[in-house]
């Protein structure tokens, strides 16, 4: 990685992305064991490549932009391999969360996105003890990208260009 003061929104916002996804996905697999879903946390769950991630949350930002493709790249995957709870669950309305909330740039909607999924699949803290892990996977996605932000280090090249 290098230091880009010339580097785009898009380019950023893409980064951040896959930062976000990334550090989920690496984290997951650490917390989720293969519990029974619908309704009950942690949901169940099997290690994704981040690479085809990445891919895929890449070509859903030109349907659903950051926060929804970021959402849909992780449970479109687990769709196919698990089945139930992401096979049923509406990814499309996490569009609101493309230009930082309904374009009003409060946060990147990557980041909310992975914040979004790593509480669906672990589930909200307030669901008992062993889904606190959730709540400290965002916390943590969030400190990793505003350092990578205040430091000035971002993705060496990007897709975009």
């Amino acid at each position: 990685m290098t230091e880009n003061s010339s580097l785009s929104r898009r380019e950023l916002v893409a980064g951040v992305g896959i930062l976000g996804a990334g550090a989920l996905l690496a984290k997951l697999g650490d917390f989720v064991s293969t519990a029974e879903a619908k309704g009950k946390w942690p949901w169940p769950y099997e290690k994704l490549d981040p690479a085809k991630t990445a891919e895929l949350a890449y070509n859903e930002w030109y349907r659903l932009f950051c926060g929804g493709a970021v959402i849909s790249s992780i449970f479109s995957q687990l769709s196919e391999k698990i089945g139930e709870p992401y096979k049923s669950f509406p990814v499309d309305p996490f569009i609101v969360l493309e230009g930082g909330m309904a374009g009003w740039g409060t946060i990147y909607g990557s980041i909310a996105g992975a914040n979004i999924a790593s509480n669906l699949i672990i589930g909200p803290r307030i669901a008992g003890p062993d889904c606190e892990h959730g709540h400290v996977i965002g916390s943590n996605i969030i400190k990793m990208v505003w350092r990578y932000k205040s430091a000035g280090i971002c993705p060496k090249e990007s897709k975009g260009k």
